[in-house]
């Protein structure tokens, strides 16, 4: 019952240390830095990663899950692994974030990451999430989820990775990426703002926004840094609260 509850939830635990060594890989992680990782899981990656930084904060909600883990990192004393919903917590501030992300939660996550200070992320989602992420305007998958993503981070794919390198496999192809964090800053107004506008993705924007700018263009027809613009504009003005 458990483990259908975990696939359910989108949780594939990657297994393939191979994998794993690329993932470690490709993170630019010293002796100084904090990562936060989101999903335990059976802590392979977790003990990498640890061999690296001089902390590591994680996250497993899964008790059968987080009492393995913790047996497995019991010699990585710059390991704190917490019992906990990630997203109840207050956290500590960190430099990487780590995360095979469980499919059913990359949206939560990624917006989660969008409100947060740090420097880079290493993570896994599905190809189709991916997809999402770097989806451009007019684009049947261009979203929220692309527009505040694409305004904070740049986003580079970096390699895929097999469905059998997990347990149990996914019927869905992954993909691991990394997110560089950019000046730019988001806030819930805005992300509020965003699923405002795309609630009304097919409409025309000069209609909707009762302007004669964006002459002839849906609201998803219309850039990342144009649609921000919009939605502090609509903030400044209260005629959108979130």
């Amino acid at each position: 019952m458990e483990d259908d509850k975990r696939t359910y939830l989108g949780q594939h635990f990657l297994i393939d240390f191979n994998a794993i060594t690329k993932i470690i890989e490709s993170c630019s992680v010293g002796k100084k830095d904090v990562v936060l990782e989101f999903g335990t899981g059976y802590g392979y990656l977790t003990k990498e990663i640890a061999e690296l930084a001089g902390r590591v904060y994680t996250y497993e909600i899964d008790k059968e899950l987080y009492s393995k883990a913790k047996s497995y990192l019991v010699n990585n004393t710059n390991v704190m692994i917490f019992n906990q919903d990630f997203f109840e917590q207050d956290h500590f501030e960190f430099d990487y974030f780590l995360s095979n992300i469980p499919y059913a939660r990359s949206k939560e996550i990624m917006k989660w990451l969008s409100l947060h200070e740090f420097g880079e992320a290493v993570i896994m989602v599905q190809k189709e999430f991916f997809e999402k992420l770097t989806a451009s305007p007019g684009n049947a998958d261009y979203s929220v989820v692309s527009v505040f993503s694409q305004y904070c981070f740049d986003i580079d794919p970096l390699f895929d990775v097999d469905k059998n390198s997990f347990l149990p496999p996914p019927k869905i192809e992954s993909k691991v990426i990394r997110l560089k964090r950019r000046r730019n800053k988001m806030n819930k107004e805005i992300i509020a703002g965003l699923e405002f506008l795309f609630s009304y993705r097919n409409k025309n924007a000069a209609s909707l926004l009762n302007t004669k700018l964006y002459q002839n263009k849906k609201i998803d027809q219309l850039n990342v840094e144009t649609l921000v613009k919009i939605c502090n504009e609509l903030i400044e003005s209260k005629q959108f609260r979130k």
